[in-house]
């Protein structure tokens, strides 16, 4: 990338990876686009605002923008056209949230959890129908967490670790046809600003932070799907906190 960026998204679509936002020593609005044939990188449209410890999903091949932080907490959402190459607001959430999670799944934007200074960490959740540009609020999960790891996996809403009311390792799983939460396997590692990513059977938990060790991760633990069942893998050669990931089908 052109731009040193920490507290940043990283999303991906058929051909290109997108680095938003931020910060570099300010918060910054500034995107990226990487080429995955070229392997090239070039600035695009940047967003309406400045933002980072927010999240960025890929839905409808428009890319969703929410919550962060720039001097306060967020509730805007924007989204960016790649066709156009310009960012448009939206409805914002319900709740100001810095430190969420955003998933798509199933055509909609979840908006998971977070941090804000009326209320602390939150436990909340709300969905975004794009089609009438509307939040609804959802259960509760059992724990309050921010800068935590959170994907869509085997029809389900998946979150794990961070800081807040759980204990960094706890997991916990959301199903949208019955609104519940239920937990799951615990993982080995206290993580908070890592990334949790859903590849074939399996989820990876990726690098991070641990409050319990100050220090940061290099480990990455696997997620058995049908053993409900955490153990580790390899670890990256370097620590790796606060960044972006994402998968790319290439």
């Amino acid at each position: 990338m052109s731009t040193i960026r920490e507290d940043f998204s990283l999303v991906s679509n058929d051909t290109k990876l997108y680095a938003i936002g931020g910060y570099n020593g300010q918060i910054i609005n500034t995107v990226e686009a990487y080429d995955i044939q070229a392997k090239t990188w070039t600035l695009v449209s940047p967003m309406n605002l400045i933002r980072h410890e927010f999240d960025a999903v890929l839905i409808n091949n428009l890319i969703y923008v929410c919550g962060g932080y720039n001097d306060e907490v967020l509730k805007s959402c924007e989204y960016y056209s790649a066709i156009s190459d310009k960012w448009y607001f939206t409805t914002p959430m319900t709740i100001e949230r810095d430190g969420l999670a955003l998933v798509s799944h199933e055509g909609a934007v979840y908006a998971i959890g977070g941090y804000n200074n009326q209320n602390g960490y939150l436990n909340s959740m709300e969905i975004f129908d794009t089609k009438t540009i509307q939040w609804t609020l959802k259960a509760n999960m059992s724990s309050a967490r921010s800068n935590f790891g959170s994907v869509s996996f085997m029809g389900k809403i998946y979150v794990c670790g961070g800081e807040g009311t759980s204990d960094g390792k706890s997991c916990e799983t959301y199903d949208p046809k019955t609104n519940k939460w239920q937990p799951i396997a615990s993982m080995k590692n206290q993580r908070k600003n890592f990334k949790l990513i859903a590849i074939d059977d399996n989820l990876y938990a990726l690098g991070g932070y641990s409050d319990h060790n100050n220090t940061f991760l290099n480990t990455i633990e696997i997620y058995d799907y049908y053993s409900n069942n955490w153990s580790f893998t390899t670890s990256f050669p370097k620590y790796v906190c606060s960044y972006g990931a994402t998968v790319a089908i290439i």
